[in-house]
């Protein structure tokens, strides 16, 4: 581990706060999860990098979205992992990215669709581990939105990036598979708001 670790880990939590209050703010939401664990991921390094702008090189946090194929919300669009799960779109916020953006660049990459966000589901922090045993404060972002325009399509990349999807489905109340989110999209499809 660095010596400057506990200064950037410092800085970068201070940073996470900085973002979830202003993530707050605009989408008017007070909605937060429980902090959680995350890593070490089998392609990062034993331990953190020396500096901010490392870290946030790396990993900045991570965003997702909800995506309803129309505004009616009667079906959501979900990617086909490759550790085989159902997940909604999102990824790795990038250094100079807000997590909007970053949903808005995963949905398009793993799905072909252009979204409109409505609403902050909710947003947290967790806590990113290195094999080394540090870790670092990072924020949580949980959107829902509908699909504007697009074309579903499966998002091809090399087999050894890490955010490669398998497959792309779209889903109803009765089709829904186990996946991340399953709940809170039973609970948002049309007719099941204050459910």
């Amino acid at each position: 581990m660095t010596d400057d670790w506990p200064a950037v880990r410092e800085r970068v939590a201070a940073r996470t706060d900085r973002v979830l209050a202003d993530l707050r703010e605009r989408w008017d939401t007070e909605r937060t999860v429980e902090p959680f664990e995350y890593g070490p991921r089998h392609f990062d390094p034993d331990g953190p990098p020396d500096s901010v702008d490392g870290q946030l090189e790396r990993l900045a946090g991570i965003a997702s979205v909800v995506v309803f194929y129309t505004d009616a919300r009667e079906e959501t669009v979900l990617v086909y992992n490759p550790s085989g799960h159902w997940e909604p779109p999102g990824g790795v916020v990038e250094a100079n990215q807000t997590p909007e953006e970053t949903v808005h660049m995963e949905a398009h990459e793993e799905t072909g669709l252009e979204i409109e966000l409505t609403e902050l589901l909710y947003s947290g922090r967790f806590e990113f581990q290195y094999r080394d045993g540090s870790s670092v404060t990072l924020p949580l972002a949980q959107f829902v939105g509908h699909r504007v325009g697009g074309s579903l399509t499966v998002e091809r990349e090399r087999i050894d990036h890490p955010g490669v999807t398998r497959a792309t489905g779209v889903f109803d109340r009765e089709l829904l598979p186990e996946c991340r989110e399953r709940e809170e999209i039973l609970t948002l499809i049309a007719g099941e708001e204050g459910a």
